[in-house]
């Protein structure tokens, strides 16, 4: 049987999704993947593999991550998910599950995912700082907004992207559906909706706006930056304590 899972989680205190190939066990190296296999393992009696949308990084969280995970019998869903909750440490949820067709696989069958980053620009908030950027300079939503358009459509995010040693990026274009902000009264809420993303790419897209709401940067120079040009210009990279992995669509299907 081919179970999807729905989760949401606050992934301040995790080392990110993905397990980590390491010997011991500690706090500092804990995951997301790993919490909820370990879950898994002690309600069906039985190990198994999650596949994931996506692995989010550190301190990044999820609104509505989706996994799929296959067992070798039938178990109840609802029973399922309760069980689950009722182990889960109190920053993981299981929001939903079903069972689906053998063939599906989260990562690959993902059509389209959308991101949501929260800025508080207004005034420092404990409640808020696990959750968003401060950014303590005045912003323009006019210069954020007119920074946006420039990644929307197929470009190339090398310049954009953490250079990754271990492995192998076949492209680095990506399709960017969309970005919209919205005002908050906190703030400042940016969702970014795209077929696919690079390792970092979202978070350095949000630092190319807020640099340029800032006025620091101009529009012209991300234009330039992917073209392949002004390379020079270190794009900031926004921290992942404001990210928010919001949704994500299987054919007409999205999970939300």
């Amino acid at each position: 049987m081919n179970y999807l899972i729905v989760l949401e989680y606050d992934g301040t205190n995790f080392n990110g999704w993905q397990i980590q190939n390491v010997i011991e066990k500690t706090y500092e190296n804990k995951t997301i993947e790993d919490e909820i296999s370990k879950a898994i393992s002690i309600v069906t009696k039985f190990n198994t593999k999650l596949f994931a949308s996506g692995r989010t990084d550190a301190g990044v969280h999820a609104m509505n991550q989706v996994a799929n995970f296959k067992l070798p019998f039938y178990y109840d869903v609802n029973k399922f998910k309760i069980s689950l909750n009722g182990i889960l440490p109190s920053e993981i949820s299981v929001k939903n599950m079903e069972i689906v067709h053998d063939s599906f696989h989260a990562t690959h069958d993902t059509v389209a995912k959308t991101y949501l980053y929260k800025i508080n620009s207004v005034s420092r908030s404990p409640l808020l700082s696990g959750h968003s950027w401060f950014v303590k300079e005045e912003l323009n939503f006019g210069l954020m907004s007119e920074s946006a358009r420039v990644f929307t459509g197929r470009n190339n995010f090398f310049n954009f992207a953490k250079r990754e040693k271990k492995r192998r990026i076949i492209s680095y274009y990506r399709v960017i559906s969309e970005i919209k902000i919205f005002r908050k009264n906190y703030g400042f809420d940016i969702l970014v909706n795209g077929e696919g993303f690079l390792r970092h790419m979202v978070r350095r897209i949000i630092g190319a706006i807020v640099s340029c709401g800032t006025g620091k940067t101009e529009s012209a120079h991300l234009a330039d930056m992917l073209e392949g040009k002004n390379l020079s210009y270190n794009v900031p990279c926004a921290p992942p304590c404001g990210l928010f992995l919001h949704s994500v669509r299987y054919g007409h299907k999205i999970y939300c």
